[in-house]
């Protein structure tokens, strides 16, 4: 038998709120007042007929009770009553009909029991303090313990003698308003958990249920905050709205892996994701995935993944930028191009009509995921309103830093003029993108959009300008697109060329002056970093560039800083050069000697092993096969040969910083591209400058768009056949 102890003094909290919640008679109702005036003169009778008391019982836990702990755990039982006279009053009034005051008595009495808590959670604190222990956990039936382990709690504290309590055949306690829990003790003396956990209560249809958000400490390369994450929030989705941006590629359904967090203090349960992506051992070191973890209490976090502020975003496109003109500028405009990835912004001379400085930033609605596909799924569920607001606030931040930079009065700015792919169109005006993704992907509006800076931003920050939204061809072929071949000229060319952008969709168009054709392949996420095992952006440390001879690796990072993983300029070269070694075969198996733990490029800092796999060169043959399959595709359906096209316009930063020569030699791109290829860079940043230093430039937009036409892959066969053909190294013969 433990050590029992008693208390009958408490001071008894009764809120009115509590109290006519319990009944469900809120502020609005027309008989609140009414209400509330019954409750006043009930107040004094059933508080005179409350009389509290409680009993706890340090000891251990019985050999038959241990569904939740091991046998013999110190643990500590609570019973807390308010006797049986309320419960009595209640009856009388019910059985008198006075309904109202029955419901009011009974809530009141349940209001009195709860507010008993705070009084009985302070003197078990100091109770375990005196005894240096902490409670781990508590526990309720029947929540989460069954309901016989209140006749334990029973039989342990004497409740019969102590409290005159007696206990029904199903385990209930009379009287009714009674209350039982079971602390788990701990010698932490640090720990008292305490409180009713509302997470792990099955009572759905309790009226005072409140789940308060859980504090979450997270620390990063720069800066530690703490965050709140409500019951239903992943740790990534508090992340989020505690303004911590993490590249979740999956969109968080833990299956890229990336979003992986270290447990520095605290408690998170492991879940199956974690199981996939963690050994045992990192388990045990507090590995987890963000978008997987459901924190119960508070804790605390480190992020491992790099701070993306850094991330090399490609602006350059064959216009350079004026540095010197900014002296004898009047006023401005300012080009946008929203990417999937990362975002462009230049301020532009509107005498000089030329680039004078650009901000480029990370789109934070990565973490949303990685391509359009995921930001449209995540609109659907309900985070429209959240991808608009990540957008609008990105780009301020950039327009408002590239005015202020340049000491500019915003008053000076005339036009902004944005160009970006269908989705991140619809997610900046707000559109409803439910219907792009599903067939036949019906865009709400992709035609050449007018509005005035207000309109969009609303009064987060005055412009008296307006904002133009380039014009597109279709749901997946956008106002990007439509800009890159604007500055490439396909208006007015009479020769044929093609365009590819490169991203984690494959947009292109081939053409001239007198008719241009355009599709979309899905690449994936691959050439960006992502659903590779060591894969991550353009970042410093970033493996950019690998040669191999003689077994021997040499790698170059980006910004020559020690390296964190893998570009997508470094998966195409490390393909590359493995092919030439024969360390893959065309089919893209590796060798026997690498099949297993994969090839070693480089170890990080902290001397983890950065491994290019076979699942890697796998995503990478979907990727590049995607690519190929489309551009062949596309010259098929326009009638021509590889050899009659005269220039490939290579855009994007991907495509910018490729090794054109190794994404030919892995068959990416066709052998007869060799000499033809121009890397443009920022093409859609390059047209909607230009559609702001030319005149007439909406004339020229619809000119493209009328004489463009799309072709869908996923219903040409000929995509089919190519996909599968060129899924090999090399030529696929």
């Amino acid at each position: 038998m433990g050590e029992i102890l008693i208390k009958d003094q408490f001071y008894i909290q009764m809120e009115p709120e509590i109290v006519l919640r319990l009944i469900q008679c809120y502020n609005d109702n027309p008989l609140y007042r009414e209400v509330l005036k019954e409750y006043e003169q009930l107040k004094p009778i059933v508080l005179n007929r409350i009389h509290p008391k409680a009993v706890i019982c340090f000891t251990a836990i019985e050999e038959e009770y241990a569904p939740v702990l091991p046998k013999k755990s110190p643990v500590l039982y609570s019973i807390a009553t308010i006797g049986d006279e309320a419960g009595q009053l209640a009856g009388q009034y019910f059985s008198e009909d006075e309904y109202l005051k029955g419901m009011l008595v009974d809530a009141m009495a349940d209001a009195c029991l709860f507010g008993m808590e705070e009084d009985l959670k302070a003197w078990i604190k100091a109770e375990c303090g005196k005894r240096k222990l902490g409670v781990s956990h508590r526990y309720e039936a029947p929540v989460n313990i069954p309901i016989e382990a209140q006749k334990i709690a029973y039989k342990e504290t004497k409740a019969e003698e102590t409290l005159g309590l007696a206990m029904t055949s199903g385990y209930m306690f009379d009287p009714a308003k009674t209350n039982c829990q079971v602390y788990a003790l701990t010698k932490n003396t640090q720990l008292f958990r305490l409180d009713h956990d509302c997470r792990e209560c099955n009572n759905v249809n309790c009226k005072v249920k409140n789940v308060p958000p859980v504090t979450v400490t997270a620390v990063t390369e720069k800066v530690e905050k703490v965050i709140e994450c409500g019951e239903k929030e992943t740790l990534l989705e508090a992340m989020l709205h505690g303004g911590i941006y993490l590249d979740a590629v999956c969109a968080g359904n833990g299956t890229c892996g990336k979003c992986k967090i270290q447990l520095q203090d605290g408690e998170l349960a492991v879940t199956h994701g974690d199981e996939k992506y963690f050994s045992k051992e990192e388990l045990k070191a507090g590995w987890r995935l963000a978008c997987q973890a459901h924190p119960k209490y508070s804790c605390k976090v480190l992020i491992v993944q790099k701070d993306e502020s850094d991330f090399e975003v490609l602006s350059d496109f064959k216009e350079k930028s004026s540095k010197n003109e900014k002296g004898w500028e009047k006023n401005y405009s300012i080009a946008i191009d929203i990417g999937t990835t990362t975002i462009a912004i230049s301020l532009v001379g509107n005498i000089g009509k030329r680039p004078i400085d650009t901000y480029t930033t990370v789109n934070r609605q990565r973490a949303y995921g990685a391509d359009v596909i995921s930001r449209m799924q995540a609109s659907r569920k309900g985070k429209g309103k959240e991808l608009k607001e990540i957008i609008l606030k990105d780009l301020l931040t950039g327009i408002e830093l590239i005015i202020a930079r340049n000491g500019l009065n915003k008053n000076k700015i005339r036009e902004i003029a944005i160009a970006g792919n269908t989705t991140m169109g619809h997610l900046l005006m707000g559109f409803d993108c439910s219907k792009l993704g599903v067939f036949p992907f019906t865009p709400v509006d992709i035609g050449l959009i007018r509005r005035p800076f207000r309109e969009i931003w609303g009064n987060f920050y005055e412009m008296d300008c307006m904002v133009t939204i380039l014009p597109g061809i279709s749901t997946y072929v956008g106002a990007d697109i439509v800009s890159g071949l604007y500055f490439c000229g396909f208006h007015q060319s009479s020769k044929i060329n093609l365009l590819i952008d490169l991203g984690t969709n494959g947009e292109m168009g081939i053409g001239s002056r007198e008719k241009i054709l355009t599709t979309s392949a899905a690449a994936g996420p691959a050439f960006e970093g992502g659903n590779i095992t060591w894969g991550t952006g353009s970042i410093q440390g970033a493996i950019c560039n690998v040669d191999l001879k003689d077994n021997q690796v040499t790698i170059r990072t980006i910004g020559e800083k020690e390296p964190i993983g893998i570009c997508g300029t470094g998966v195409i070269e490390t393909a590359a050069e493995l092919v030439k070694a024969k360390i893959i075969d065309e089919t893209g198996l590796m060798s026997e000697d690498y099949f297993d733990d994969g090839y070693l490029l480089a170890k990080t800092p902290r001397g983890e092993a950065i491994r290019f796999t076979q699942k890697d060169i796998r995503e990478l043959q979907l990727a590049k096969s995607a690519i190929r399959a489309g551009v062949e595709t596309l010259i098929l359906r326009y009638g021509v040969s590889c050899e009659q096209i005269d220039k490939v316009y290579l855009a994007g930063g991907f495509g910018f910083k490729m090794d054109q020569e190794k994404a030919i030699d892995i068959g990416m791109l066709p052998e007869a591209f060799r000499g033809k290829i121009e890397a443009v860079g920022n093409s859609s940043l390059g047209g909607a400058v230009k559609y702001l230093t030319v005149k007439n430039p909406e004339a020229f937009l619809d000119y493209i768009v009328s004489v463009s036409s799309e072709i869908n892959l996923a219903n040409d066969t000929a995509f089919s056949d190519f996909y599968m053909k060129y899924m090999f190294f090399g030529e696929g013969e």
